[in-house]
């Protein structure tokens, strides 16, 4: 089962636009009915390396579906495109639209496990293909998202380590971009003094390009959500 599989059977079932035939769908590589490529893909897509088959000029019928999925209101064709507009978590049957960081960060941290197999995209462009390659896990045993276009494995058993320092170097005053980039100035040194930065430094001058710990500096908390106005 991939991420296509776990998202169509939430989806709402509609017609094809055009009479399926069989042929080789062009995102997952599967031989299937399928429709024309044009009619999911455009030529605006250029990230044909991530494409099964990109020579086919075809594409799967859930492939179809989950690219263009919208919902028909009052006779008028309404583009939601949720999977693109949010973050999301998938399960067979259930789509959860994740709008928030502070829902996102219970199944990162592992505080909570989605039930059966399941699937995760973590986006901050909103790119509807994100949809067609977000990694299906197991029930208890992978803990893997996607994050923009690479996969994160969120089994290791030091993320929440990592979590409580970044937090630590957020409260004690670095600042986010600081804490992405590592890149402290003499008035952030001075702010926080030279031994909380040479402890945050330590740390994180070897993971600054670890896309785990580019992860979870993204779901850092905004200053508004820690003073409680909100959550991003």
């Amino acid at each position: 089962m991939n991420s296509i599989d776990v998202i169509y059977s939430a989806l709402p079932l509609v017609d094809p636009p055009e009479e399926p035939t069989e042929g080789v769908c062009c995102v997952t590589g599967e031989k299937t009915m399928t429709v024309s490529r044009a009619l999911g893909i455009k030529p605006t897509f250029t990230n044909l390396d991530i494409l099964k088959a990109p020579s086919s000029d075809r594409i799967g019928i859930k492939a179809f579906a989950v690219i263009t999925y919208s919902f028909q209101t009052e006779g008028k064709k309404v583009d939601l495109a949720p999977l693109r507009q949010s973050h999301w978590l998938a399960r067979v049957g259930c789509i959860e639209y994740l709008k928030k960081k502070s829902e996102i960060r219970p199944y990162a941290l592992g505080e909570k496990t989605p039930e059966g197999e399941w699937c995760m995209y973590v986006t901050t462009s909103y790119k509807k293909y994100g949809a067609l390659f977000a990694p299906v896990n197991a029930k208890n045993r992978d803990r893997r998202i996607l994050f923009e276009q690479q996969v994160i494995d969120l089994s290791p058993n030091y993320i929440s380590d990592w979590w409580i320092r970044l937090r630590k170097a957020q409260d004690i005053g670095i600042p986010r971009p600081v804490i992405e980039t590592g890149d402290g100035n003499p008035a952030v040194i001075k702010k926080v003094g030279i031994k909380e930065w040479e402890e945050f430094y330590m740390f994180s001058h070897d993971k600054i390009k670890n896309r785990l710990y580019q992860f979870l500096v993204y779901l850092l908390p905004s200053q508004e959500e820690l003073k409680g106005e909100s959550s991003d």
